[in-house]
């Protein structure tokens, strides 16, 4: 009778059929199978593991396939090895332009005969030559407005006016004037823009000018009217 762990000699000498030698048994014996002269590995090139645990884990699909650095890959002649995506996940392809290409429905122009609503409106004065007032805004309130024809716009309601007659409102500057006469620049200059002082009451004063064209932008507008 052998004593409780050791390995009886007469069951090493079994034949190799015998289950618990068989790794794909589960009678499977590994202290019997490591002291058995009869069992033998099939594959020379068979991973080695730490532990029977490990190979148990292995054995039942729980850690996944075993790495071998030797495989070659799977992936097959002149297909990408990038990650995969679903077919809804796919990047999507794109054209690229050099510059100067102009993409057909992507620029200010066509879209602004594509607007609706107010910016709709907006394309009619635009396109029937109507004046309209546009009631300017600074920081604390209302600063003026101004009378023009509109030449283009965007959703932002950025504007491209065009006869503009501005009035708005400002502190009065005490400033004194500055040593010596006008510059020569300025005296022969005409096209500079004038600016008149209409009225005064108590620290501000309200100015207006007329300028040719003028870009405004839309955080500047505050609302929009048509002139009479």
């Amino acid at each position: 009778m052998s004593e409780p762990g050791s390995v009886d000699m007469a069951d090493t000498d079994s034949s190799s059929s015998d289950e618990s030698l068989d790794v794909t048994s589960d009678k499977f014996n590994p202290l019997k199978a490591l002291y058995s002269t009869k069992s033998s590995l099939k594959h020379s090139k068979a991973p080695l593991y730490d532990n029977v645990s490990k190979f148990e884990s292995i054995l039942s699909g729980m850690s996944g396939k075993p790495k071998n650095k030797n495989v070659t890959s799977d992936v097959a002649q002149g297909e990408s090895s990038r990650q995969r995506f679903l077919p809804h996940q796919e990047p999507v392809a794109s054209t690229r332009y050099g510059r100067g290409w102009i993409l057909e429905g992507r620029n200010v122009l066509s879209k602004m005969q594509n607007a609706m609503g107010p910016l709709g409106l907006l394309y009619e004065y635009m396109e029937n030559r109507t004046r309209v007032k546009v009631h300017t805004r600074n920081a604390s309130g209302i600063r003026g407005h101004v009378e023009a024809y509109v030449a283009a716009f965007d959703k932002h309601w950025n504007l491209a006016l065009e006869d503009c007659f501005e009035v708005w409102t400002r502190k009065v500057k005490r400033k004194a004037p500055a040593l010596g006469g006008p510059s020569a620049t300025t005296a022969n200059d005409e096209s500079a823009t004038k600016v008149v002082v209409t009225k005064i009451e108590g620290k501000r004063e309200t100015l207006e000018r007329h300028v040719p064209q003028m870009l405004l932008r839309g955080e500047h507008v505050a609302i929009i009217v048509k002139t009479n």
